[in-house]
């Protein structure tokens, strides 16, 4: 009890009981009155506090103009650099990633963003991929939402381009009289030719109001339409340094512009493509929109909580370059996979294969004796595997044998670690395209002898060829201990790849090729998964008259594993830091936590016996003006003699960042 306290005396915040839910807090001398006294979810006090502009929240010169009736009137152009360049003033209408058609959609979340693909404005036809041109931003979500764009037309076009239309009163509900932000991505990095730089592109924005005819995505009747502003050049790659440059900073361009909606006509977003060489043809590209309400109150998450976590423990496989490289470490070896309950302890046994090998007799029972043919077939006994037992096994001529009466791969013949991601069945691998119906070639056959079932590929030839392999797999089936024998595979130059290995049940994440020479013992299992602390609050926060919102802290660490005790605090802050300040050497020992509050101005602890809390606070007129914004962040503690999944043990995990944003509606 005594760590528990030390621990939370360290973020001031003092649990006076634990096995209740109690809360203090500390208001500094700015202003902010204190909190006291109320259950977590329960009753809430005011907080007065002073006036605090939504503007400070993000580069002050995104939204340096003030919006105009029906078009859009922008701010200044700015590089785009990281995530936190996605802007979360104002509450999110619709974001949208544009990029390829007619491909899985890419919806990629940054800075608490989600941007929606299998977007298409009409008329828009063409595309560009690889738009960072192997740069990265060092963010994933960030490289997705930058990595493609939509295109007008797929031909070329005129420099400068006609106008390509957007509609963005059909993207989402826009509310009359209501202003809104409107903020634009253009990257492009490719280096093109000397006479067509990519990089230097150029585009344009602007917006109209009315009735648009449209040609190819261009408007064409722009002169009976009421046309906005135009925006200052958004450039391609404002450093000229795609991924020749080591590190590169500067990734495209982004603007923000404002408007007020205004229905009775057609409200469009415009966007013209241009190069600084007058002899290049060009298009109008955009890579991402989104647009947020910033009449309405609103909660926004920002940054991440940490810790995001997955030790994949569910397959054990090696994609060697070809045969000859598989030849050369598997030949008169074997791997054994001895059952734990939930998965295996996989060990490789060098030189053991000429002593463990059981040649099949006369009575073995021919398989699979087809190319790319897969047979199912019912041992005398279930099979103990991990999760239950398996009656039947499906061997494929292709060298996979699947505890399933459906095998992994099926007839497939092209070995990748991608495909085994998406099978399902707890499978073994030695994934070649052999072909035991060719004339010469030797079979697949299975056999039982001593309570072991005997799969063995014996001498059977690569596809095309007269190289023979022989490998075997023996399953114990009192025990479910399996292990695959290679004896010798084919002396060939087959360099397509093989993957060889186990994998346990059920689609996963696509695997890392291991070395089984030095991998071994692994210990296969269920994945370890660690998710982040995480910070919400409903409903938003209206002041017209009061709103009782409610803050939810998810995914907190049990303090001592199997206590059922979880400590979680809250802080409220009247500055925000966007960025976030990074907690490595100060409360964690690992990185991957950020401080995103300058200040810690109001906190509350709160003990639970379940791995979530909630904290309650009234938003009310005229504690609250229109416009304030209160940022906040949770923490979650545990003992640092336990470390976390991933062997943090700081003490301290932190949930992502949120702004609470007032208005009257």
């Amino acid at each position: 009890m005594l760590s528990v306290v030390r621990n939370v005396r360290r973020l001031a915040l003092t649990p006076r009981d634990v096995g209740s839910t109690v809360w203090r807090c500390r208001a500094r001398a700015d202003g902010v009155r204190a909190l006291a006294g109320a259950r977590c979810g329960a009753a809430h006090r005011q907080l007065a506090m002073p006036h605090f502009s939504v503007g400070r929240l993000l580069v002050a010169a995104s939204l340096a103009c003030a919006a105009s009736a029906q078009t859009i009137t922008w701010g200044p152009v700015l590089p785009s650099t990281s995530p936190n360049d996605v802007s979360v003033q104002g509450a999110l209408v619709v974001a949208r990633n544009a990029h390829q058609p007619n491909v899985a959609a890419i919806s990629p979340t940054v800075n608490g963003v989600t941007f929606t693909g299998a977007w298409a404005p009409t008329g828009w036809a063409g595309f560009i991929t690889g738009g960072l041109n192997g740069s990265t931003t060092g963010n994933a979500g960030y490289n997705d939402l930058l990595g493609t764009s939509l295109a007008m037309q797929t031909a070329a076009a005129a420099n400068p381009s006609a106008w390509g239309g957007i509609r963005l009163d059909t993207l989402a509900t826009l509310v009359p009289g209501r202003t809104y932000a409107i903020q634009v991505w253009y990257t492009d990095q490719r280096t093109g030719t000397a006479t067509n730089v990519l990089y230097d592109r150029v585009t344009t924005l602007s917006s109209a109001y009315g009735t648009a005819t449209l040609s190819g995505g261009a408007v064409t009747n722009l002169g009976a339409m009421l046309q906005g502003p135009l925006s200052g050049p958004l450039e391609a790659d404002p450093d000229n340094a795609p991924a020749a440059a080591s590190p590169d900073t500067v990734f495209g361009s982004h603007c923000t512009g404002t408007f007020t909606y205004v229905p009775g006509a057609e409200t469009w977003l415009l966007v013209q493509g241009s190069h600084p060489l007058a002899t290049n043809v060009t298009a109008p590209h955009i890579t991402a929109l989104q647009i947020r309400d910033l009449s309405a109150a609103y909660h926004q998450s920002f940054g991440s909580g940490c810790y995001s976590y997955n030790l994949d423990r569910t397959n054990f496989l090696s994609a060697f370059a070809g045969t000859p490289a598989a030849k050369a470490a598997l030949d008169g070896n074997a791997l054994t996979f001895t059952p734990t309950g939930n998965g295996y302890v996989a060990i490789w046994l060098p030189g053991i294969a000429s002593a463990l090998y059981v040649p099949p007799t006369a009575a073995a029972t021919i398989v699979a004796n087809g190319d790319d043919l897969a047979t199912t077939f019912t041992p005398s006994l279930p099979v103990p595997v991990p999760g239950g037992t398996a009656a039947q096994w499906t061997v494929s001529s292709n060298g996979v044998l699947t505890a399933a009466a459906a095998g992994n791969q099926g007839t497939g013949y092209n070995a990748t670690l991608a495909a085994t991601a998406t099978a399902t069945g707890l499978a073994l691998y030695n994934w070649r395209d052999f072909n035991p119906a060719a004339a010469g070639s030797g079979k697949v056959k299975t056999e039982e002898a001593n309570g072991v079932l005997y799969v063995t590929f014996d001498g059977v030839y690569e596809y095309g060829t007269t190289n023979p392999a022989t490998f075997q797999w023996q399953v114990n089936l009192a025990t479910g201990e399996i292990t695959m024998v290679w004896v010798s595979m084919a002396v060939s130059a087959n360099t397509t790849t093989m993957v060889v290995g186990g994998t346990l049940a059920g689609a996963g994440a696509t695997p890392t090729s291991v070395d089984f020479t030095t991998a071994t013992p692994f210990v296969m299992g269920p994945p370890i998964t660690l998710a982040p602390l995480s910070l919400a609050a409903s409903p938003a926060p209206v002041i017209n008259p009061s709103t009782n919102v409610t803050f939810t802290v998810g995914n907190i660490p049990e303090f001592v594993p199997s206590s059922g005790v979880y400590i979680s605090g809250l802080y409220f802050s009247v500055n925000p830091v966007p960025a976030g300040i990074d907690l490595t050497g100060l409360l964690t020992n690992l990185p991957g936590c950020r401080a995103y509050l300058g200040t810690l101005d109001v906190g509350f602890a709160a003990v639970t016996t379940a791995p979530t809390s909630t904290f309650g606070l009234t938003f009310s007129a005229p504690a609250f003006a229109p416009g304030t914004v209160l940022a906040s962040q949770a923490v979650g503690l545990f003992d640092p003699a336990f470390p976390l999944a991933n062997g943090a043990s700081g003490g301290f995990v932190v949930s992502n960042g949120l702004l609470s944003v007032t208005q009257l509606q």
